[in-house]
Order: structure tokens, then sequence, then C-alpha cells
């Protein structure tokens, strides 16, 4: 398996205006990262599930291959 695509997020960064962090600008706003987590967390479990799917078919390809030996003895 390879990877086919890598897209870049052009979402803006969260701004939070936080005068006292020393990351702050000097108009006191905090750049976080865009990240969402529920989204990252589908993303996870929708990848974890298409893995799963796919060692099922594998081990069931397997399983068949086997019996088609056994019947050939």
């Amino acid at each position: 398996m390879s990877v086919t695509q890598v897209i870049q997020d052009d979402r803006p960064f969260k701004r939070v205006y936080e005068p006292q962090h020393p990351d702050a600008d000097p108009d006191g706003f905090v750049l976080y990262p865009n990240i969402n987590a529920m989204e990252e967390m589908v993303n996870m479990i929708s990848a974890l599930r298409s893995y799963e799917a796919n060692v099922t078919a594998l081990n069931a390809t397997k399983s068949m291959a086997m019996k088609a030996l056994e019947i050939g003895r």
C-alpha cells in the first residue's frame, strides 16, 4: 500500500486573544493549530475499519486457497 495523495489544509489557524501568552503577537493574539479533533477521530476510525476489512478479506482468501489444496489431495 502506498500514499496516493497528500492534500494541504488551507483553513486558517485559530486566533485566540491571550495577551499574557509568551507567543502572543503585538496585538495579543496567539495562533493555534486548525486541527479538528472530531474530524481526525472519524478519519482514524475509518482507516481502522478499512484495514480490518482488508485483513478479513486476506484471511478468507488464504483459507479458501488452503481448502483448495486439501481438495486436490
